[in-house]
């Protein structure tokens, strides 16, 4: 009897340094699948959200006479960017994006605004393990708002 209590004891040792050996190897390969993961869920939400600014600035009444679009303009586009919502908020789509992380261009044709460009700029993707700095994604609509400058 004896004899039996010491050969399980040794089982469990044996299965404890297995799994030493084992983690060494196990750890690097989930916490790389992990950061990948949560990378590229960032990546999608930011490609979401300018996505969903480029529609909204599309639609939107443009009120400049000129390329450079008036600074209500931006703001709600950049607020669409960032929050999901034209009148701003409190929580990003993205953990550390912010409005300056947001650019909003727009091409005229023949005096009027043609498309619109939203994009991202230098946003710094916090991924656990590492920072992936980005200027990327952006999202080019065409402008089908009515066009409406100050006179």
């Amino acid at each position: 009897m004896l004899q039996r209590s010491r050969h399980r004891t040794q089982k469990k040792g044996n299965a404890l340094i297995e799994f030493a050996l084992a983690f060494v190897f196990l750890l690097p390969i989930f916490l790389g699948t992990f950061q990948f993961g949560l990378t590229f869920f960032y990546y999608n939400e930011l490609v979401n959200s300018v996505r969903a600014a480029a529609r909204f600035a599309g639609m939107r009444n443009y009120d400049s006479p000129n390329s450079t679009p008036s600074a209500a303009y931006v703001a709600s586009v950049k607020n669409v960017a960032v929050y999901g919502n034209p009148s701003g908020g409190t929580t990003p789509v993205v953990p550390g994006l912010k409005l300056e992380n947001i650019q909003v261009s727009l091409t005229f044709l023949d005096g009027v605004p043609a498309t619109v460009r939203v994009g991202v700029v230098n946003f710094s993707m916090n991924a656990i393990v590492k920072k992936i700095t980005v200027s990327k994604p952006y999202s080019v609509f065409p402008y089908l708002g009515v066009y409406m400058p100050a006179q």
